[in-house]
């Protein structure tokens, strides 16, 4: 009872007594620790189930996961840090600038840990600095400072973390390293009482530190001498910190991260981590080109029972490793085929056809190599990562061969699933989109002069065509209705076999999936019913094109309805398409039978060719299917507008390939033909566009004073620099500007009847051009000529002067600017616009009050909302120390199953904001649409 009310009274943390200390050091190891190392580990828990590796790619050593999934274990990590928060100010006593409570140390670790995990690293690093500083003496200043180094890492600081670790390292090899050794098969050992190739500062202070027998006995190298006591766990965390700075530095050093993780495998890792290095050893041989010593460390992971997606890449890995010979081939295409065969690997299809193009990559079999490159992205189920691997090699493959139609489509299928930080993704994405445009405009060529060629058949053999064609049609439909009948066959054997061998009596009390003779029999039934349907959504519907509730309910109606015939914008029916693959109209509706529509099916070859020989001579430099191109182009249409500049092309394109003959040829043909074109006299000229581009610039100078003396009021000098210019340039955009400073000036000197004349001239001139707008809303304040300029807006309009405000053309060019301040580093908002036709803004207020209790609990958010307009509320959500932090609750947020489905139907919009640009936005609402663009620019 005695020691009950002792340790009870023992909680005052302003006395120093043994009781004090007894009871906090007690309460706050086994209580509030205790649970805030369960929350941080469960917080690492639930993101490691979220880990999905790329095993395509040397592993790291530690995984970090992407922002969007870190949300989920936010509660856990914010958990840790309250509890070590509690800890402190419940159990601390700190007096006088000392603690004398020995738990403290691990609250703060507790919580620069969770921080970490949560990828705050800046206020990671501040709490383990704390901790080096508070707690020199306690044993955590080398593990702090190994976990900022990791912090620093990440933010790409990696030379604040090679200093970092270079000041841990003298105390790693203080005491005596292991002596066990990690040996390969090969006989490559790791040192085991020196340390890694690193030549440190530190070399020769570690030698003399491990070989001397006696301390040093004069009393100033003993106050010199600074002993710590380091854990394994601690050389563990600095090996492999070692190792993840080899792997991620900008000047990677495959072989000091080797024996950075075989020094960190002495000191008895966990068994997953340890499993993980195993492979991550594996795959750093595999890059060395040491076969043997990468087959040793993947064997060692087959043989750890470890998780079947790493054991399985581990036999891939194997598999690509063979030694060439025929021996070896034989046993591995054996074990490859025997695992195609197995039901588990169904998901794992993808891969063991990767590892076969990897056989035909080594033995330099193209032929196979792109099979089965074809057959892994065919046997794609969910491994994304391998997907865009096969897709984009067997992509580069027909890239280099030229094959640019086979080489699009695998482009586009590694699209699909391309991650962000997949190497060289620009380059990959913009030569995917450059396949793109070829392709459409070659199955344009090939599409249009096959209907050409059907439409030139006589009637009798386009006849035939079309039979021909429905009979194909015809017999494949019944080939598939066969194969269905002859599987519902077996599945009703199946069913009949069930009903006779199950026996369902004396089981009424087993759970229905606990008993195989009834899941056989709801199987059996299934399939009778619904045939072989895959497992998604909408999974009753065997055909999945959209129907609209009024064909939903006229076919619940039995009742036919009369197809309400269109009409296009100009009052004429529109025909529909034919969409029976049984009718002869489906076969025949687009063929070119009249001559006109024969031209425009020319006109759509021409223009096809003319853009894919563009496209192979600027985006694919590949100048000989250029010239093909264009050499079909002039021969198939002669006197084609396109035809000057395919010979120019030509011209070019032999010139860069050193064909004398073709390119004067090329050449002759325009100075014969064309000899007042461009095109000749920039043959005749080289610098000929370079003078046109002088002469452009002195007529913009021009113009400019122009403008300086318009706007003096300066009429009639305004006029006649006008015509001055007018007659210098033939840029219709120019004129245009030109002619209606003239006009305005015109009208001021001879009246309006003038200015009418001359703006009217303007619009019907160039009905296209940006100041015709302007020459529009002018004329529309002198007379009421509506019916002449149809609709216009009504912006302000200076009736004086002629100029637009809303336009943002005073000198007829467009040009806004916008108002948002690009230097945003300073406090931000979360604001999202909420329609108020799709949302309510108190069910927004609402969800965002639980988002935040749930994922950000440790923050105190304000969130208001008002009205911008008649359909928007703004809600606000203050405030967040810098980008940094607004785009980290942006992540989460948008990423959110909550907000998620109306962020994507545009009932929410969120954005990141700035304090002065969040000013700006609200007090300019005409420009408001303009922070979508500077948003994307700035913060995406």
């Amino acid at each position: 009872m005695s020691v009950v009310l002792l340790f009870g009274a023992g909680c005052s943390t302003r006395k120093n007594t043994f009781g004090n200390r007894a009871y906090h050091t007690v309460t706050s190891t086994y209580n509030v620790n205790f649970n805030g190392k369960e929350a941080l580990n469960k917080g690492v828990e639930d993101l490691n189930k979220k880990r999905k590796d790329n095993f395509l790619e040397i592993l790291p050593v530690y995984f970090y996961p992407p922002k969007q999934d870190l949300t989920s274990a936010f509660p856990s990590f914010d958990r840790a840090i309250e509890k070590a928060s509690k800890s402190v100010f419940k159990h601390s006593i700190l007096l006088r600038g000392k603690e004398y409570v020995k738990t403290m140390n691990s609250a703060y670790m507790m919580m620069g840990k969770a921080y970490f995990y949560k990828q705050d690293y800046n206020e990671a690093k501040r709490v383990f600095n704390y901790v080096i500083n508070a707690y020199s003496d306690w044993g955590s200043v080398e593990e702090a400072t190994i976990w900022i180094a990791r912090a620093e890492m990440q933010q790409d600081y990696f030379l604040r973390a090679q200093s970092l670790l270079e000041e841990v390292e003298p105390f790693i090899f203080q005491s005596k390293i292991k002596s066990n050794t990690i040996k390969d098969d090969d006989e490559i050992k790791a040192k085991s009482k020196t340390p890694p190739k690193k030549k440190s500062k530190y070399a020769k202070k570690k030698k003399t530190t491990t070989q001397s027998k006696k301390p040093a006995s004069s009393s100033k190298n003993k106050k010199k001498t600074v002993t710590r006591k380091i854990t394994d766990d601690v050389r563990l965390q600095y090996y492999a910190a070692e190792a993840e700075y080899n792997l991620l530095s900008p000047n990677k050093d495959f072989e000091e991260a080797i024996d950075n993780i075989k020094m960190a495998l002495q000191y008895r890792p966990k068994k997953d981590f340890k499993v993980r290095l195993y492979f991550i050893l594996g795959q750093l041989y595999e890059k060395l080109d040491k076969q043997q010593a990468a087959q040793n460390w993947f064997l060692k992971v087959i043989k750890s029972n470890t998780n079947y997606d790493m054991e399985f890449s581990a036999r891939m890995h194997l598999a690509v490793n063979y030694d060439g010979s025929p021996l070896s081939k034989k046993a591995i295409i054996k074990e490859l085929n025997k695992m195609l065969k197995e039901s588990k690997n169904e998901d794992y299809k993808d891969q063991i056809y990767f590892a076969f193009s990897e056989i035909a990559r080594i033995d330099d079999n193209d032929a196979d190599r792109e099979y089965y490159l074809a057959q892994s992205v065919a046997a794609y189920t969910n491994n994304d990562y391998q997907r865009t691997f096969s897709s984009i090699s067997l992509a580069d493959i027909y890239f280099h061969e030229e094959e640019y139609v086979k080489a699009q489509a695998y482009y586009d299928t590694a699209l699909m699933s391309l991650p962000s930080n997949y190497p060289n993704s620009e380059a990959i994405i913009k030569k995917a989109s450059i396949l793109r445009d070829l392709v459409e405009n070659l199955e344009v060529i090939q599409l249009q002069d096959s209907l050409q060629r059907i439409a030139k058949m006589s009637e009798s053999e386009r006849q035939r065509w079309v039979n021909t064609m429905i009979a194909n049609y015809t017999e494949e439909e019944r080939r598939l209705a066969k194969e269905e009948a002859d599987r519902m066959l077996a599945l009703q054997a199946t069913q009949n076999f069930a009903n006779v061998n199950v026996n369902t009596q004396g089981t009424s009390n087993k759970w229905y999936f606990y008993n195989p003779g009834l899941v056989s029999q709801g199987a059996t039934e299934f399939y009778r019913r619904f045939g072989n349907r895959k497992l998604e959504d909408n999974w009753r519907i065997s055909n999945k094109t959209a129907i609209s509730f009024e064909d939903m309910a006229d076919m619940n109606s039995g009742e036919s309805k009369e197809e309400e015939e269109e009409f296009d914008a100009d009052g004429n029916p529109i025909v529909r398409r034919e969409t029976d693959p049984k009718k002869p109209a489906y076969y025949t509706q687009d063929l070119p039978m009249t001559p006109e529509a024969m031209d425009s099916s020319n006109m759509l070859i021409a223009n096809a060719m003319y853009n894919a020989g563009i496209i192979y001579f600027d985006q694919l430099n590949d100048l000989k299917r250029s010239n093909e191109m264009l050499e079909k182009l002039i021969q198939r249409f002669p006197n084609h507008e396109l035809v000057l500049p395919s010979y120019f092309l030509l011209w070019t394109n032999y010139t860069k390939l050193k064909n004398n003959a073709k390119a004067d040829e090329a050449k002759n043909i325009i100075l014969t033909k064309y000899p007042d074109t461009d095109y000749a006299k920039l043959i005749l000229d080289p610098d000929y566009y370079r003078k046109l581009v002088e002469a452009a610039k002195e007529n913009d100078r021009k113009y400019e004073q122009l403008h300086k003396i318009y706007t003096t009021k300066q009429w009639e000098r305004t006029v006649q620099l006008a015509d001055e210019l007018l007659t210098l340039t033939d840029d219709g955009a120019l004129i245009a500007k030109t002619s209606y400073l003239r006009a305005v000036a015109l009208g001021q000197i001879q009246g309006e009847e003038a200015l009418k004349d001359a703006l009217t001239q303007i619009i019907k001139d160039y009905p296209k051009e940006p100041v015709t707008e302007l020459a529009k809303i002018y004329l529309s304040t002198l007379t009421n000529v509506s019916q002449f300029l149809g609709e216009v807006n009504d912006p302000a309009v200076n009736t004086e002067t002629g100029t637009g405000t809303e336009t943002g053309i005073e000198t007829g060019t467009a040009s806004i600017e916008s108002p948002f301040n690009p230097n945003i580093d300073e406090q931000h908002y979360i604001i999202i616009l909420v329609d108020v036709h799709k949302k309510t803004v108190t069910d927004v207020k609402y969800d965002i009050s639980n988002f935040n209790s749930t994922y950000f609990s440790l923050d105190r958010f304000n969130i208001n909302s008002f009205y911008i307009n008649q359909d928007e509320q703004l809600v606000t959500i203050a405030r967040f120390k810098g980008k940094t932090d607004a785009m980290n609750y942006y992540i989460a947020l948008t990423t959110n199953d909550v907000f998620e489905p109306s962020i994507k139907d545009k009932g929410l919009t969120v954005f990141a904001i700035s304090a002065t640009n969040y000013s700006i936005y609200y007090n300019k609402p005409d420009e408001r649409y303009m922070y979508n663009s500077f948003f994307k620019e700035n913060y995406q």
